[in-house]
């Protein structure tokens, strides 16, 4: 799956941005073997994610390392 960059603002999601996060996001679950049976770890790894994006740099593989650390 190939996500574009997103955009830096200001800590700032707007709909596209939150949904071009949402899909890294679910890349990040779906290759760590995250199903919905794993809701905490999703969790963790989701707030990672987000925390790195309202952080920036907002490029996917800044994202795609947060959400594997967590």
């Amino acid at each position: 799956m190939t996500v574009s960059a997103l955009p830096a603002r200001s800590g700032q999601v707007d709909l596209q941005d939150d949904n071009r996060l949402r899909d890294a996001i679910d890349a990040v679950f779906e290759e760590l073997g995250l199903s919905d049976e794993k809701a905490p770890r999703r969790a963790t790894v989701e707030a990672r994610m987000r925390d790195a994006y309202r952080r920036g740099p907002r490029h996917n593989l800044n994202l795609v390392d947060a959400g594997l650390r967590a």
